[in-house]
């Protein structure tokens, strides 16, 4: 009988310990480790021409579908060749869930240049999108019909800070 007793108060003590373990990883969690979650990318070779619409001209050809968890912050990096024939000013805004990222808080991307080519590289990092899956391109526009874009890439990154 002693040896039952004897595995029993065994027995009870390493489910007691795990039972331990167990609140206390949830009551105390293990902090996630900062860094880079997930990438998404996509490359676009063909030209886009900025319409004289009063709006920007979402690039769909650009558009990355990703998901965002909780605690994460997220990371926009737009890479692109602008050819400006005419003296207009051209305008980049990223765009997000069909939203464009535009005026206080978020930065419009202005350039003015007559007859260049030349690389233009944008960057946005927001701790503000919600957990959840979202999507997000490139919007542009000029008054110049003429002025256009190329070989155009966008990487998504989703980080904890």
């Amino acid at each position: 009988m002693s040896k039952s007793s004897g595995l029993a108060v065994l027995a009870l003590l390493v489910g007691v310990s795990a039972l331990g373990l167990g609140a206390y990883q949830i009551l105390f969690p293990t902090p996630t480790k900062s860094g880079i979650k997930h990438t998404w990318y996509s490359f676009d070779k063909p030209s886009h021409y900025a319409g004289q619409a009063p709006l920007d001209i979402a690039i769909d050809s650009l558009l990355i579908n990703f998901t965002v968890k909780s605690g994460e912050s997220v990371y926009f990096h737009f890479n692109t060749m602008l050819h400006v024939s005419q003296g207009e000013r051209f305008i980049f805004n990223f765009v997000l869930d069909n939203v464009i990222l535009g005026g206080s808080p978020y930065p419009n991307w202005t350039i003015e240049r007559t007859n260049n080519t030349l690389p233009i590289s944008l960057q946005l990092s927001l701790d503000t999108v919600s957990a959840g899956a979202h999507n997000v391109t490139i919007g542009i526009y000029s008054r110049d019909a003429t002025n256009y874009i190329s070989s155009s890439t966008l990487l998504v990154q989703t980080y904890v800070p």
